[in-house]
């Protein structure tokens, strides 16, 4: 039988870098995933714990929540961490098609972020060839 995931929703404190509890944000066996949301207040993050080490050194500590197995972990994922897309050419050749069909010229994107402009093209008018994916995923 697998031993079931732990991980711990940690707040810290974006001008230090110091996370609740004292928590080491370099400790290699506490993985964050790219779990974090830096535009909270405080800002939070999920890290895996990837080792044996008892949770109990963690239980009353304000700013930090165990999450036992993968369903509580995912549920703080979808609650706590926003999902930033990527945006990518899926199809250049539909793409530009969709773009000539649908008459918009990118010249009217010129010197804009590039995630911007597809995620306007995909989310905003609807155009096809355009891949969409999460910037991380759950467990």
């Amino acid at each position: 039988m697998d031993k079931e995931r732990v991980a711990l929703l940690i707040e810290w404190d974006s001008a230090t870098g110091k996370r609740a509890g004292g928590i080491n944000p370099r400790d290699a066996n506490l993985r964050c995933h790219g779990w974090q949301d830096l535009d909270s207040v405080p800002p939070k993050e999920i890290r895996l714990i990837t080792d044996d080490r008892d949770v109990k050194q963690y239980e009353g500590i304000v700013g930090v929540t165990i999450l036992l197995g993968t369903e509580a972990i995912n549920k703080a994922i979808d609650e706590n961490i926003p999902n930033q897309y990527r945006y990518g050419v899926e199809d250049e050749t539909i793409f530009k098609e969709h773009l000539r069909q649908k008459g918009i010229s990118l010249d009217q994107y010129e010197g804009q972020d590039i995630q911007k402009v597809l995620w306007d093209l995909k989310e905003n008018k609807k155009i096809i060839g355009i891949r969409k994916s999460s910037r991380f995923e759950k467990l």
